[in-house]
This record gives C-alpha cells, sequence and structure tokens, in this order.
C-alpha cells in the first residue's frame, strides 16, 4: 500500500470515528487523538462565536475538527457559490449558506461516509435548503470547471499526501477572479524529523502541515496570485505536549525545537483573470415620514410611490446597493448623516426625499424616474428597461 492511501486510510478511519462519536452523544470531536477527557484541544477549542453557534445544531458544531473560522474571514457575498474541502459534519457549509442567502449555493466535499450522515442530518435539523453534501476527495473535486466563486476548508489540506494536486484542482474549479480562503495548520521553518514521519500526527493536524513559504510556492505553481498567510493561532509548547505525547513522542527531547513552529494560519489567494473588480454603488434614499418603509400602503398613498419602490427594485437587481430610511423609522441614520442633517437643518423636511449616491447628494425634494436613477448609478438601460412596472414585486413593505 502506497504511503498516500495510508494516510487516506488513517484520515477516513479517524474521522469516521470521530462522527459516529458526535453522532453518538459522546462529546466533541478533537484534532488531538490522545487528549485526555476533559482537557481542552487547543486547536480546534473557542473557533465560533455563541451567535454562529447558536445558528447551527450543536451537533455540527461538536464534530468540527478545524483550527480557524475560514467562514469568518472569507468576505462572502450574497449570491456565490462556496465550496467546502473537507466539510466534516458540515458547520462551514451550513455558516456559509447562511451568509450567501438563497440566491447563492454552498457545497460540501467529504469522503467519509459517517461525516456525510451526520452533515446531511445537521442540515436537515437546520432547514438549510442552499446547500449539498458530496462524496469525494479534495485531491479530485466531483464539480465542473470554473464554477465556485470562493474555496473554503478548516484544517484539512494539510491532512492530504498530495497537496500539489489539491491545489491545482482548486484552482480549476474555482471561477477566474475566484477566492481561495482556507484555514489551515502551517509550519514555521525546520520541524523535527520524529514528527513528520508519524503518521498518527496526520490525524492531530501536525504532520502533514507545510512550511509557510512552501504554501505559497506551491500556490504559486499551481497559478494562485495575490497569495497571503496571516497568523491567526500560535501554539507553544504547552499547547502541543497533549497531541504529541498521544503518539508516544518525547516532547521533552526536543520540545525547544518546536515551541511556537506551529501556527493557524488564514491562506488567500486568487485566481487570475476577472480583471478589475468595479466599485459598487450605493444608493441611500432618505425618505420623509411615512406609514411603511415604502409609503405604499393606508387608504391614499402617493400614486408615483409603488413606480419608485420598482425602480429601486431593479436597480438592486443590476448589482446597486440600494439602502433606503424612513424619517419616522430610521431617525438616527438621519442624524448620523452630515449631508442629510444639514440639509433638514436649512429646508426643513422640505428638502426630503434626499438621495445620495456613494455619499454624494444628487436630488433633494422629489422622486427620480428610473432613466435618472440609472444614470445616477452608471447604468446604460436597455430599450425594456424602459417599460416601468406599476408595483413592486415585494410589496409595500
Amino acid at each position: 500500500m502506497s504511503t498516500e492511501q495510508s494516510i487516506r486510510d488513517t484520515v477516513k478511519e479517524k474521522y469516521g470515528q470521530a462522527a459516529m462519536r458526535v453522532s453518538a452523544g459522546q462529546g466533541k470531536a478533537c484534532c488531538g487523538g490522545g487528549l485526555s477527557e476533559g482537557s481542552v484541544d487547543p486547536i480546534t477549542s473557542n473557533l465560533y462565536d455563541l451567535q454562529e453557534a447558536g445558528s447551527i445544531p450543536e451537533e455540527a458544531l461538536l464534530a468540527s475538527l478545524g483550527c480557524g473560522n475560514p467562514t469568518a474571514l472569507a468576505e462572502l457575498k450574497h449570491g456565490e457559490v462556496v465550496l467546502d474541502l473537507g466539510s466534516g459534519g458540515g458547520i462551514d457549509v451550513l455558516l456559509s449558506a447562511k451568509r450567501v442567502g438563497p440566491t447563492g449555493k454552498a457545497y460540501g466535499l467529504d469522503m467519509t461516509d459517517e461525516m456525510l450522515a451526520l452533515a446531511r442530518e445537521n442540515q436537515r435539523k437546520s432547514g438549510i435548503e442552499n446547500v449539498e453534501f458530496l462524496k469525494g476527495e479534495i485531491e479530485h473535486i466531483p464539480l465542473p470547471d470554473n464554477s465556485v466563486d470562493v474555496i473554503i476548508s478548516n484544517c484539512v489540506i494539510n491532512l492530504s499526501a498530495d497537496k500539489d494536486q489539491v491545489l491545482k484542482e482548486a484552482f480549476r474549479v474555482l471561477k477566474p477572479g475566484g477566492r481561495f480562503a482556507v484555514s489551515d495548520v502551517v509550519v514555521r521553518g525546520e520541524m523535527p524529523v520524529e514528527v513528520r514521519k508519524n503518521v498518527e500526527l496526520w490525524i492531530g493536524c501536525v504532520a502533514g502541515a507545510m512550511e509557510e513559504q512552501e504554501y505559497k510556492a506551491k500556490l504559486a505553481t499551481a497559478g494562485f496570485e495575490q497569495i497571503d498567510l496571516e497568523p491567526t493561532r500560535v501554539y507553544q509548547i504547552e499547547d502541543a505536549k497533549a497531541f504529541l505525547q498521544s503518539s508516544g513522542l518525547d516532547v521533552d527531547s526536543f520540545g525547544a525545537a518546536i515551541d511556537g513552529k506551529f501556527a493557524s494560519m488564514f491562506v488567500r489567494a486568487q485566481k487570475p483573470g476577472a480583471g478589475p473588480v468595479p466599485l459598487k454603488t450605493v444608493m441611500d434614499v432618505f425618505d420623509p415620514a411615512m406609514c411603511c418603509s415604502t409609503g405604499v400602503c393606508g387608504p391614499s398613498p402617493d400614486p408615483f410611490l409603488p413606480r419608485f419602490a420598482a425602480d429601486l427594485e431593479w436597480l438592486a437587481s443590476q448589482g446597486v446597493e440600494v439602502r433606503r430610511h424612513n424619517l419616522s423609522q430610521e431617525p438616527a441614520a438621519f442624524a448620523g448623516n452630515e449631508s442629510v442633517k444639514a440639509a433638514l437643518n436649512a429646508d426643513g423636511t422640505d428638502c426630503l426625499p434626499m438621495i445620495l449616491v456613494n455619499g454624494e447628494v444628487v436630488s433633494k425634494g422629489k422622486y427620480p424616474v428610473r432613466f435618472t436613477l440609472a444614470r445616477w448609478a452608471g447604468i446604460k438601460m436597455p430599450p425594456s428597461a424602459l417599460e416601468l412596472p406599476i408595483l413592486s414585486s415585494k410589496g409595500c413593505c
């Protein structure tokens, strides 16, 4: 049996055992298999805040064997397609799905049947629908070329015996301009041979870790650019003792040589080809006091307001970030904007509605038509866009 297959089998066995332990209600999985009962795993502990932990099933958190929180660092956007390499119990997939929203999609890829079963049960409990868990190896991703906006992973790539192939596959499935944003354990400098040789430590998230400069070089070889490694947690010898001793290593004989050499890092890179990212247009509408967010409810609404609401909805569909503020509902927004506050002090509420584009005042005292809104946002309107709908599909509120 090849070393690569041996490592893969070891990883699959240990992660399958971790999934069954969580499913059986026996507590949290941990990165270091030999940690004593009640001890804290220095790699996997305290990675998710209380709000995140409370938004998903407890079993997803308990099954986490990660070394970071890539979903908090990857800056996911609504509508994006995300792939988690080595998704385990599904925590990062479920959190990603919430961040990209119903128009986006989150895939989880794992080779362990027990983890996939646990992840799918966690998805069922969460009620999150824009998720799909796939069975496969991270060296052979079962998705087409140029199909993913963001790849995340949480302390998994270091477990692969063929990291070049993993990075090559990640590059293949990312769209041009797609982002690689993973948490991983990285070695800073030389590591003792005894640790490298101990296969059990591939499960301890240590022996498979690449050296920092090696990681950067492999990403560059795969074709990535804008490569950056940011330490998120540096492990001292006291942190490492438990999981090193569990593999029968004499920590005292080389402890000083590994002190501070292991670190969880956030690894960023980008697939070239998207060109410069255009600046997003932000349009703020400051409405006078109205009965609801759009002013179209009540017995006698302004007949222009439903059309204006539909125009803003159309702008949003063109990629403009539209933010609407009602004086009766959000007075703090008016007081917090110096331009709006100055206009109110000078002209009273006659200056409303007031429209700002990227912070600059473009209109006071009237609602513009769609053509004017599009011009302010830099959008060239096709003929079909001139057909103004009577009502917004979202209704009044």
